[in-house]
């Protein structure tokens, strides 16, 4: 066989397994399936829980992506023109939704944060803080919602609840399927959460530090209480990084949790000057239970000792 027939054989099977991206966006089946596209990972990892076989799924904001500066491009709007239903965070996440409506104004739209208890912030751009250090100055206040939402095992029983009256409207001969994954996953998230109980059962109170406040609807769950580095997606002055060693120093704090998808310089300033390490937590990875498990773990082993 020539060099250039086995050239091509081989640039075939690349592709055939996905091993070379095309860069072209990805394509929603017309298979007869449900077509959903859900804003996060999470969101579409939901819905294949709920969905199982009889949906195709697609995620509008790609891994690694920094959810508070995302904008829709247009091969991301392309994504939603076949879409049947659209899982959206809510809590003021995407504040580009009309645009995802002009794509495709024919599809269900459904809201993750519908019946969700939101933790409200008063602070500008900013998204649920638990603890508030030193006087950064005058700002105007406006209340908004912290959209993290899916970070609570107790939210996402909701928010399954949600996508799957979002199924059975837009595919009532399906219903008793959906029907049987939604009560399957509905019941691993119930263990999860008293998985997640009984680890913090004796940790009432305790603080945690975060570099990006994505943790405040665990935190409300379990009675923990995260302490943030950064404020309305700014770097914070050398005031109220001094401020957060002090918390770390005076509650024996030694862990330092970032958010991959964030700039960790403010988080190992601080872990340098106690002597501590820098953890990531990532929000969106794609296995919520297990990653949520994982969560819990870190967590609990920074509150030790």
């Amino acid at each position: 066989m020539s060099l250039i027939h086995v050239s091509a054989l081989i640039l075939s099977i690349c592709l055939l397994c996905g091993c070379i991206s095309t860069d072209e966006p990805a394509q929603l089946e017309n298979s007869g399936k449900v077509n959903v596209v859900a804003t996060t990972v999470p969101l579409g990892h939901f819905s294949e829980m709920v969905g199982g076989d009889q949906v195709n799924v697609a995620v509008l904001v790609p891994p690694g992506t920094n959810l508070h500066t995302f904008e829709p491009s247009p091969s991301k709007l392309m994504e939603v023109e076949d879409a049947d239903l659209y899982v959206k965070n809510g809590a003021g996440l995407e504040i580009w939704m009309e645009r995802i409506i002009q794509a495709n104004g024919d599809m269900l739209v459904v809201d993750s944060s519908s019946g969700v208890g939101l933790i409200e912030t008063t602070d500008s751009n900013d998204h649920g803080h638990d603890v508030h250090l030193g006087d950064r100055g005058v700002h105007e206040k406006i209340l908004t919602a912290d959209p993290h939402i899916w970070l609570s095992p107790k939210n996402s029983m909701i928010i399954v609840e949600n996508i799957y009256e979002g199924l059975i409207e837009v595919d009532p001969d399906d219903a008793d399927l959906f029907q049987r994954n939604r009560d399957d996953y509905l019941d691993k998230l119930a263990e999860l959460d008293l998985e997640l109980n009984s680890t913090f059962s004796e940790t009432k109170g305790r603080e945690f530090i975060v570099l990006h406040p994505s943790w405040s609807y665990f935190a409300r769950d379990y009675n923990l209480v995260q302490v943030p580095i950064l404020e309305s997606e700014k770097e914070p002055g050398p005031r109220y990084l001094a401020e957060i060693v002090e918390v770390a120093r005076g509650k024996n704090i030694t862990t330092i949790f970032v958010d991959p998808n964030f700039n960790p310089k403010s988080a190992q300033i601080i872990a340098r000057e106690i002597d501590g390490r820098v953890l990531p937590l990532d929000p969106l990875a794609e296995n919520y239970i297990e990653n949520m498990r994982h969560v819990g773990k870190e967590i609990a082993s920074s509150l030790e000792g």
